[in-house]
């Protein structure tokens, strides 16, 4: 008895310990035996008079296995004999979700059964107290199972349960259902959302982003999307204090599956349309990949291929693809694009279903026929057009943009296009061309071109806001001046034609008061007019210059575009931001570095570097136009670091380069000339022999290297920031690391 009582005391210390780091559950989860589902399925016993015969059909077959299977499952008397029914359950719904035509309608009903007959609740204790494997097989069907009520219960009871087991992060058996689930969770609500990143949930995520494993990653992915999508402005700022956009990266570089690249570049697509954390994503470099991306794909073999996934087969909920129709209203085209391609793989699994209807109801429909009249991207244009023939829809004519220059007949096919063919012949008999239809009144429209409901007219101008905000003034706007007012709001553009007619440029317009803009430029919202005024103001007295300091950035990144990936692809996996003191002493020591690399090394090197506190600045993303070379130059000579990257072959094209025209050659060439302290970074690179490369950069052997170590990652990151705290990399004794004379030590390194 003594004994009984001694390991019963010893059990309850041991979780008043535990519960100090785990998330408390409701005793209807942690009770053994209580499975409060809501009600029994057994009330609802018939299949619904309202569905389908062909669901009907398939419900009355499957429904008796899966009660059976349920009921086997609340019975078991033994592990062994519960992970079977927990199988046979899992067999079924996943069955179910492969049924091409019916399959979603099908697996609803036996998830809603799941839940109402205990399963659900069972599935939640089995994963607060059995033993690994059997967490395992009920996290696999649970992840299987999350339907929109089932997500409602285990917000309500569960998801301290989830939160628990999302700690464990580092059970790789675990990961993959639980990275799933979270998935599914971060979809529920922003409440739902917020709690999930304040409890770690979010954190769990990025940090499964460095592993290797596609079902991990794809869950990632997709987990990062939906709190992007669903979690609201709150949650997206938090998401970016967490650096989400910079893990974001290898994500949307993954080889090993598109759909991974494809949800990590609609996450950083939809952070990037909220105004107030915009500059934050685009500083990620994440975002410079989706257009890329997006046109290196076909959609309808997309399409194929999620039809062949039995994850993917349903394609996506009416709720989901309405999230994406503000992207294809946003002003940012790598939203309108990646929507556009979403939709457009989903139009192709719609058809097969012949539930086509879906994206009129969304109200996605509108949406693309503005884009292929409107946008200017090649890409995003042929993807809408491709939604609109598969759903049956009635493809536009794009409409030239330079619509100050149209003549008459223009303006009619723009007329006919809207749905006005009905005042066509009036305003060809008062021979309205672009310039009078961009200065339209109310009055004029009522009066002389015969528009007499007020509310005919409010749908005509609604057409033509949405003309005067995509229109090209290139051919009258000197001074660039649409654009100027698209960046203080997108909107904003639609004032330009009034203030180009009434003599204002950019140049004049701090001079002009806001009487004079309501009652001359006919800008009647007092709001808008504010904001213009304050805008030219600002820029008055804070003109733009080309360099914001006088000892350049913390990082200027160049790079060879075809080579280096492999080694870009490690970095990041290794890398952590520092924390505490580390942190502090890096921002502090931290100072002007140059970097030639591949896109792929460069990005994710850049991503590094930004963790670790510094600036970066990339030539392709930074230089202004005008005299590149002198830019790219002067960039070098700002510079105190140079670190050179030098994967396979990375320096052939030196050697053919007597007159030094490379762009790598002559930067190297800049920085040896001017001092800099050289940190190379060799990744299955071999020196050439030094009389092959020109004599003006040979020097560059002469700085001690740093060779990368795919086991040793992160004591090679150390070893780079160190480098890059001000210590020089020159050389010139015999222990060089990539000396001539020892460059088979470089292994050692």
């Amino acid at each position: 008895m003594l004994a009984l009582l001694l390991s019963l005391h010893t059990l309850g210390r041991s979780l008043a310990m535990a519960s100090a780091e785990r998330l408390a559950v409701p005793e209807c989860v942690s009770r053994a035996g209580g499975w409060a589902g809501g009600g029994s399925a057994r009330e609802h016993g018939g299949v619904s008079p309202g569905v389908g015969t062909e669901v009907r059909e398939a419900l009355e077959r499957v429904l008796p296995v899966l009660r059976r299977a349920i009921a086997n499952a609340t019975q078991a008397s033994g592990p062994e004999g519960l992970r079977a029914a927990l199988s046979e359950v899992f067999r079924l719904v996943e069955e179910a979700w492969g049924m091409p035509a019916v399959g979603r309608d099908v697996a609803k009903v036996l998830c809603d059964v799941i839940r109402l007959e205990g399963g659900l609740d069972l599935l939640l204790n089995l994963l607060y107290t059995a033993e690994l494997e059997t967490k395992c097989q009920a996290g696999k069907l649970l992840e299987q199972i999350l339907v929109a009520e089932n997500r409602d219960r285990i917000a309500r009871i569960g998801l301290g349960v989830i939160l628990n087991l999302a700690k464990e992060r580092d059970v790789p058996q675990l990961a993959q259902s639980i990275s799933g689930i979270l998935e599914h969770m971060f979809k529920h609500s922003e409440e739902t959302c917020f709690q999930l990143i304040s409890d770690g949930g979010l954190d769990t995520i990025l940090y499964w982003c460095r592993w290797t494993d596609p079902a991990v990653l794809r869950h990632c992915a997709m987990a990062l999307a939906n709190c992007a999508m669903y979690g609201g402005q709150a949650n997206q700022r938090l998401m970016i204090e967490k650096k989400a956009a910079e893990w974001l990266f290898p994500l949307a570089f993954s080889k090993d599956d598109e759909l991974i690249r494809l949800h990590a570049c609609l996450a950083i697509t939809v952070l990037a349309t909220n105004k107030e954390i915009e500059k934050e994503v685009e500083r990620s470099g994440t975002l410079a990949l989706v257009e890329p991306f997006i046109a290196s794909l076909d959609p309808e073999q997309f399409a194929r291929e999620m039809l062949g996934s039995s994850d993917n087969i349903q394609g996506r909920t009416a709720q989901d693809l309405q999230r994406l129709v503000p992207l294809l209203d946003s002003s940012r085209l790598e939203a309108q694009c990646i929507a556009a391609f979403y939709l457009c793989t989903e139009a192709a699994i719609k058809a097969r279903q012949k539930k086509t209807q879906i994206f009129s109801e969304i109200g996605a429909t509108q949406s693309l026929k503005r884009i292929v009249c409107y946008s200017t991207s090649s890409t995003t244009s042929a993807l809408a057009k491709k939604v609109l023939r598969m759903i049956g829809e009635e493809v536009p004519r794009r409409i030239l943009p330079t619509v100050p220059n149209w003549k008459s007949c223009e303006v009619q096919t723009w007329l006919q296009q809207i749905g006005f063919n009905k005042y066509c012949q009036r305003f060809l008999d008062h021979q309205v061309d672009g310039d009078i239809l961009l200065r339209l009144t109310e009055q004029e429209l009522q009066k002389d071109l015969g528009m007499d409901s007020s509310i005919t007219r409010k749908r005509f101008f609604r057409e033509l806001t949405e003309l005067k905000t995509f229109a090209n003034y290139s051919t009258c706007d000197r001074s660039n001046l649409a654009d100027w007012l698209g960046g203080i709001d997108p909107k904003f553009r639609q004032y330009t034609y009034n203030l180009l007619t009434c003599g204002i440029n950019r140049n004049f317009l701090h001079r002009v008061t806001e009487q004079q803009l309501q009652e001359d430029c006919h800008i009647h919202t007092g709001f808008h007019r504010v904001r213009i005024l304050t805008a030219a103001r600002e820029t008055l007295h804070s003109p733009i210059t080309l360099q914001t300091t006088s000892n350049g950035t913390d990082v200027f990144i160049s790079y060879r575009r075809s080579t280096g990936s492999q080694l870009a692809r490690q970095v990041l996996q290794g890398t952590e931001k520092p924390r505490g003191k580390e942190g502090n002493v890096v921002r502090q020591q931290m100072k002007p570095l140059l970097m030639v690399l591949s896109p792929l090394a460069t990005s994710l090197l850049k991503v590094h570097l930004q963790l670790h506190g510094f600036s970066v600045f990339i030539d392709v993303e930074k230089l202004e136009a005008g005299k590149f070379e002198d830019k790219l130059i002067q960039s070098v000579l700002s510079a105190r670091n140079f670190v050179l990257v030098l994967s396979p072959n990375a320096l052939d094209k030196c050697m053919e380069d007597p007159e030094c025209k490379d762009w790598v050659h002559k930067e190297i060439v800049t920085a040896l000339n001017s001092g800099k302290n050289i940190v190379p970074v060799t990744d299955h690179f071999e020196w050439p022999d030094p009389e092959t490369l020109p004599k003006d950069m040979r020097a560059v052997l002469k700085f001690n290297g740093i060779m990368w170590s795919h086991e040793y990652q992160e004591a090679t990151i150390d070893k780079i920031i160190r480098f890059l705290q001000g210590r020089s990399s020159r050389d010139s004794s015999a222990g060089s690391e990539n000396g001539l004379d020892c460059l088979h030590s470089l292994g050692q390194s």
